[in-house]
């Protein structure tokens, strides 16, 4: 089948760029409205925009045969995980973050090749490899933050989103803009009971976490997730999760524009590695069956 790489360069980029801001807004609002109330702030106002736009009528005609993908894609690639990287932000900063979730193309890679026996081969291990030192040389090892709990939460995240990835691309025949949408939806409504185990809705908020919040939800998560659902479909798990290999270096440029924080030779020297490493995975083989 022939694509248009352009768009997958387009998507990745574009993906990157967007969760380049969001353990920032993370850090920032965890603390403050609560985790939990975090991850359905996150997912609500992800939905409410997304949903009515790509939700059609025929979709919800049919629901009940893609009822299980959705509701195991709810709870595992949106709800949990977010909560996992929501309670970490209360312990970890978000350099530690990136790099602990930059070990998802590892786990993709292990699961495409173990479980779906998708045609990857070890120079794009090389490159993931190789990848994920660039993340722990951009990051530094000086600010690199230790708390097992966290860590743990952290690992357990990145591996839901590396099975997640592999499963979505599994789910061929439903529509990646629909699948993305009603999964955020759904896992709206399974979080919101849980918000009143901490303070529940309190829109009485310092403004920095207001649009932390909004910013998480409407940029990071709703239009990131389509955009991500989209991209494995299109280049498969592996290639597609290599996403947070960048996140760093759009996250860098951020916290210069608007934060006016130095750029540093280390940093630079991370971003080359990054760079190679993702060309490496993303220039070797095609995933498509």
């Amino acid at each position: 089948m022939q694509r248009n790489k352009a768009i997958d360069w387009s998507l990745i980029i574009a993906i990157g760029i967007a969760w380049g801001s969001s353990f920032m807004f993370i850090k920032v609002s965890a603390p403050v409205v609560g985790p939990m109330t975090l991850v359905f702030y996150r997912l609500f106002i992800a939905s409410i925009i997304v949903a009515p736009i790509f939700i059609k009528k025929e979709h919800l005609k049919n629901i009940k045969d893609d009822l299980i993908p959705i509701i195991f894609l709810s709870f595992f690639n949106a709800a949990i995980p977010f909560y996992l990287f929501s309670q970490a932000a209360l312990d970890l900063n978000a350099g530690t973050m990136s790099v602990l979730n930059g070990i998802t193309p590892l786990f993709s890679f292990i699961i495409a090749t173990l479980w779906l026996k998708l045609d990857s081969n070890w120079i794009q291990l090389l490159g993931i490899f190789i990848g994920m030192l660039g993340l722990f040389v951009f990051v530094g090892y000086e600010s690199i933050e230790f708390s097992l709990g966290a860590i743990i939460l952290c690992l357990l995240a990145s591996f839901l989103y590396a099975f997640c990835s592999n499963f979505i691309f599994k789910t061929k025949e439903i529509e990646p803009t629909y699948l993305a949408s009603i999964t955020l939806l759904i896992a709206a409504i399974i979080t919101f009971p849980f918000i009143f185990l901490e303070n529940g809705i309190d829109l009485n908020q310092p403004n920095e976490v207001l649009l932390s919040v909004g910013l998480l939800g409407f940029l990071c998560t709703g239009l990131s997730y389509m955009g991500f659902v989209t991209l494995i479909k299109r280049v498969g798990p592996i290639k597609a999760s290599t996403v947070v290999l960048i996140v760093p270096i759009t996250g860098m440029l951020w916290a210069n524009i608007f934060l006016n924080e130095l750029i540093t030779l280390t940093m630079i020297s991370g971003c080359v590695l990054i760079l190679i490493g993702v060309g490496l995975v993303n220039f070797f083989k095609n995933e498509e069956t």
